[in-house]
Parts: structure tokens; sequence; C-alpha cells
């Protein structure tokens, strides 16, 4: 079976499109990998800057170094969730203990996932936080496209802010200039797990047509 052949259509990627959070070491083809940024670089920015800057992290020493930070930060994020995850309308506790369940996994294997993408944004000079705020407008949309391009490829993916919460340590550790800042990483690997169809809220609790209304 060819590759092209194994891709899923964009309407069943979109409604299939699980966190996988729990990857194989297996490494992911190179070809892989230029596919899922092409696909990001297809995304809109704002006035059509193309300001998105992607960093595909391969080295073990550096993957070592934000499975480090991230650890720090999921510890910070879990610390009241661990043992009490609570539960939501939409997300009975069992379900959401399996969430928690599979961030503490990612947490402890994330130096062993077999690619580490950093979405960044390069905004010719230092930014304000008001900019760096407005790039998540231009950042996002790429950042979702890869991670639909992940699953029509049969890979894992699911997008993580915690490993980032120290904008030095990781520009640092990346090398970034000062007009860089880096949004989101996103582990990339095969899933140890099974894919399968997300659970969202229904759309009657979601839509309106005009107007808000209860």
């Amino acid at each position: 079976m060819t590759e092209a052949t194994t891709e899923m259509g964009l309407f069943e990627t979109m409604y299939n499109c699980r966190a996988m959070r729990k990857l194989d070491t297996k490494e992911v083809p190179e070809a892989h990998l230029l596919k899922l940024i092409g696909a990001a670089n297809q995304a809109p920015s704002g006035s059509n800057t193309q300001g998105a800057r992607w960093i595909v992290v391969r080295d073990p020493e550096t993957k070592a170094q934000l499975a480090e930070l991230n650890r720090i930060g999921v510890e910070s994020y879990l610390a009241p969730l661990v043992d009490n995850p609570g539960s939501l309308s939409h997300q009975p506790a069992d379900k959401r203990q399996r969430m928690v369940n599979a961030v503490v996994w990612q947490k402890e294997h994330l130096h062993e996932i077999p690619a580490l993408i950093i979405a960044c944004m390069d905004f010719g000079d230092t930014p304000t936080p008001a900019m760096i705020a407005g790039g998540n407008g231009s950042i996002w949309p790429g950042i979702q496209n890869l991670l639909l391009a992940a699953r029509a490829l049969q890979l894992g993916a699911a997008p993580t802010t915690l490993a980032l919460t120290n904008p030095e340590a990781v520009a640092k550790v990346l090398n970034l200039p000062s007009s860089m800042h880096a949004y989101c990483l996103i582990p990339v690997g095969y899933p140890l797990g099974k894919f399968g169809p997300v659970t969202r809220k229904p759309m009657e609790e979601i839509l309106r047509f005009d107007r808000w209304s209860d």
C-alpha cells in the first residue's frame, strides 16, 4: 500500500484527530517531518507576514533539555490534578484521569520521542508582550495544519505549551534570536495507543445563529 492510499480525507481527519501523547521511539522518516512543516507553512497569517518558524528537534541532548523544562511545567500544572483530576460536563472523571495519566507518561518519556517540533514566530525585532499575544493568530492555524497532517500520515501528536513557560530558558536551549518567540511544542511519533474519534460538545450547546441566546 502506498503512502498516498493510506492518507485520510479532510473531514475524516478532523473528526478523528485525537491527541496522542504516548508515542513510540521508532524514528519518523524525514520526508514525513518535511511534509508536516510543509502543511503548516500553508496556513494563513496576519497581513500575510509569514513569520512562522519551525524547529524540528531530533538531537538527544536538546530533547533532554526540553524534556526537563517540560517536567517543570507539567509538575506545576498537574500538582492539583494528579490525585483528583475532577470531571467536566463533557469529560467524566475516569476519562479525565486517563488524560492526566497520559500527560504524566509524556513528561517521563518526552526525551525518547523521535521528534519534537517547536512552533515559533519571528517578528523581525524584539517583540513586545502585545506583539507576542497578537502572534497567536498567525501561529496556531499552522499548528492545526500540522496536527491534521500528522493524523493523515498515521502519526501521533499533541500540542503543549507547558514546556515553554520559561521563555528565556527555551530561547537558550534552541538558540533563538531576540526577534523570535516559541509558542508551542508538538511531540511527533508513531502512536502506542489506538486512534479513534474525538468527543466534542454537541452542536446545540455551542452554536447560535445571528446572536447568542440561552
